[in-house]
C-alpha cells in the first residue's frame, strides 16, 4: 500500500520517470547524470527526486569519487511497494488506446500527441491533447464527433480526458500556421499505405 507521503513525493515532476528507468534497469547503477538522461529529467530534478525516494528507502547510493551511484533498492518490502506503480505512463498509455480505437475509422489518417504529455513534462491527472488528422472521406462534424466518442469511452475506462483535435489533412498540407505546429509533434499512430 502507498503511503500519502510517497504518492505526493511520486505526484512531483519527474519522479515516477525516474523509478520506471531504475526499475527498466534494475541491475544497474547510474550516475545522477546518466540517469538524468536515460529518465529525460531536469539534471536538478533528479537530484531532488534521488534525495528524496531514497528517504523512503526505494533507492540506494553509494559515493564514488566525486559522483554518488543510484540504483533501485533490493530491500523485498520495498520492491513490493515498487510492482504497484504502473511502468507506463498513463496518460500515454491513454493517449494510445484513444487512437487504436479511433483507428477503426476509414477516414482516420493520423493522431499526432502535443501538448505538455507530448512535450513529457505533464503532471499526473492532466488532459492529453491529441490532434486527429482525418481525411476527405468525413466532414469535421463527423471527425469531431466520433473522436468525442472514443475519448469519453477511454476516460470512462483510464479515469484520463483525452482532448481530441481534428484537423482535415488538407489543413494539414498548408504551409504555416496550426499544421506548422503539428507537424513535429510525436505522431501516436498513422495508416499505413500501399
Amino acid at each position: 500500500m502507498l503511503s500519502r507521503e510517497l504518492i505526493s513525493i511520486l505526484a512531483k515532476s519527474g519522479r515516477i520517470e525516474i523509478l520506471r528507468t531504475l526499475k527498466a534497469y534494475h541491475d544497474r547503477e547510474f550516475t545522477i547524470n546518466e540517469l538524468a538522461r536515460a529518465s529525460q529529467v531536469p539534471v536538478m530534478t533528479t537530484w531532488r527526486a534521488v534525495r528524496e525516494l531514497k528517504k523512503t528507502g526505494l533507492l540506494d547510493t553509494r559515493k564514488i569519487g566525486n559522483s554518488v551511484a543510484v540504483s533501485i533498492t533490493d530491500d523485498p518490502g520495498k520492491l513490493r511497494i515498487l510492482k504497484t506503480i504502473p511502468d507506463t505512463d498513463p496518460q500515454r498509455a491513454a493517449a494510445k488506446a484513444f487512437a487504436d480505437a479511433l483507428s477503426e475509422q476509414a477516414w482516420l489518417s493520423e493522431c499526432r500527441l502535443f501538448g505538455t504529455v507530448g512535450r513529457g513534462d505533464h503532471r499526473p491527472g492532466e488532459e492529453v491533447d491529441v490532434a486527429v488528422v482525418y481525411d476527405e472521406r468525413a466532414s469535421e462534424e463527423e471527425a469531431k464527433a466520433a473522436a468525442a466518442g472514443v475519448a469519453e469511452a477511454v476516460r470512462l475506462r483510464t479515469n484520463v480526458t483525452i482532448v481530441p483535435l481534428c484537423v482535415s489533412s488538407k489543413e494539414m498540407g498548408r504551409r504555416g500556421g496550426l499544421a506548422s505546429e503539428l507537424r513535429d509533434k510525436e505522431t501516436i499512430w498513422a495508416r499505413r499505405t500501399g
